[in-house]
């Protein structure tokens, strides 16, 4: 099935800053299931392992998940290592203020104007120093708040394409803050987060 995918045009700070849910109010998640999107392979951990932040956005998702998403032409666009850098990012994410990488798939065009993104995979290490400040800025989202199979807190929505509201998957571990934002909602967008999630925890951990 063909995705009709927004441009970023005029607006394009508001598509631009997705990561770190900051930009979004608080609507309940809904359970509309979305077109389907490249598959993603989920992935469970046993122990985290030990943290090593990704040199760049080129190491933050696994060979296959990258090859998966080229099957569709998706592509790193921005972020480090992505084809345009932080030329086209005007205001760091919330990850990248607690000292991680925020990374830019999507459509690109010979018109950067017209770039579309298809999501938002970042990744910044939790110290002791920004613990608090990340899980006060999730909680103040009103996101649903959970934890998943290793105990590690989960902050997400899954969102409604038809209402603007994508879908956000965040989880924060003693060590690491792990988040995946898509454009688009519900459920399969939402479960292709929380796959996308566990595969960037199994390449930054060892």
């Amino acid at each position: 099935m063909q995705f009709v995918r927004p441009l970023i045009g005029a607006s394009v700070t508001g598509v631009l800053l997705l990561s770190g849910c900051s930009l979004f109010g608080s609507p309940e998640p809904s359970t509309t299931s979305a077109a389907p999107s490249p598959s993603a392979t989920e992935t469970t951990p046993e122990g985290d392992g030990t943290f090593g932040a990704p040199a760049d956005c080129t190491a933050i998702l696994p060979q296959d998940q990258v090859d998966s998403y080229a099957a569709e032409n998706i592509v790193l666009l921005a972020g480090p290592g992505g084809i345009y850098g932080d030329e086209l990012i005007p205001d760091p994410t919330p990850e990248t203020i607690a000292g991680g990488i925020s990374c830019y798939y999507g459509y690109d065009n010979e018109d950067p104007n017209q770039i579309q993104i298809y999501s938002v995979v970042s990744v910044a290490e939790v110290t002791a120093g920004n613990r608090d400040s990340i899980v006060t800025g999730l909680s103040e989202q009103n996101l649903n708040e959970g934890t998943d199979a290793t105990g590690a807190a989960t902050y997400a929505i899954i969102g409604d394409t038809d209402a603007n509201v994508p879908a956000m998957y965040n989880v924060v571990n003693d060590t690491s803050w792990i988040s995946v934002i898509s454009v688009f909602g519900g459920e399969t967008f939402f479960e292709e987060n929380v796959a996308i999630a566990g595969q960037v925890h199994d390449q930054v951990y060892n």
